[in-house]
């Protein structure tokens, strides 16, 4: 089997584009087509942050990692942060501190390479601010996004671990959002179109 475990939050799970499930839903039906034995896993969590998917992570990994088979292959996909940045209020801090965000990320990236090398974390996508600020009563901003995301970049670079950049791939396009933070269905299409290349240009999938 070859599988591919997408975890994270509502941005993983698809919100906002139900029919196709999001980036996920996409590159699933492009995936599975390959061979019968592919399977990818949407883990996605509407409202999780990085403390919620620690607690669930181990045992989603070990549960769909258990065949043993030699020709077995895994890679993990990991997008969350967004429901770490957000604010009750500004100025004030972060609902996940950036300190405490970090040993997250350190520790999603630990627990990943005991089931497989081929690690990806896709950063946070951008947001409409003049949706956000507030959005059900929290506040999301890009300089927030941007400065959570560099800390999941150095955290990749520093563990050889894959990012994606999807903030400067996605930003400034007001047509890509369903409600300001989720995206319709143009935006995950463009998400979706970007993760696969990345995997393909990695060699990760074909």
């Amino acid at each position: 089997m070859f599988g591919i475990l997408a975890f994270g939050d509502s941005i993983v799970f698809g919100r906002g584009n139900n029919i196709d499930r999001g980036w996920t839903g996409r590159l699933r039906k492009y995936f599975e087509t390959k061979d019968y034995y592919n399977a990818l896993y949407n883990l996605g969590v509407p409202g999780a942050n990085s403390n919620h998917l620690l607690e669930r992570f181990e045992t989603e990994c070990k549960a769909r990692t258990d065949s043993k088979r030699p020709d077995d292959k895994r890679i993990i996909l990991i997008g969350i942060g967004m429901n770490d940045i957000r604010y009750k209020k500004i100025p004030d801090e972060a609902e996940t501190p950036i300190a405490v965000f970090k040993k997250n990320i350190l520790k999603l990236i630990k627990i990943a390479k005991k089931y497989t090398d081929k690690i990806v974390f896709i950063g946070i996508t951008p947001v409409d601010e003049t949706l956000t600020k507030p959005y059900e009563g929290l506040f999301y901003t890009n300089e927030q996004i941007k400065k959570y995301n560099r800390l999941i970049s150095s955290c990749c670079k520093d563990n050889q671990v894959l990012f994606i950049d999807l903030f400067s791939e996605l930003e400034n396009q007001k047509e890509i959002f369903d409600d300001g933070i989720h995206l319709n269905a143009k935006g995950y299409e463009k998400m979706y179109e970007i993760i696969k290349k990345f995997l393909i240009d990695n060699k990760l999938i074909d």
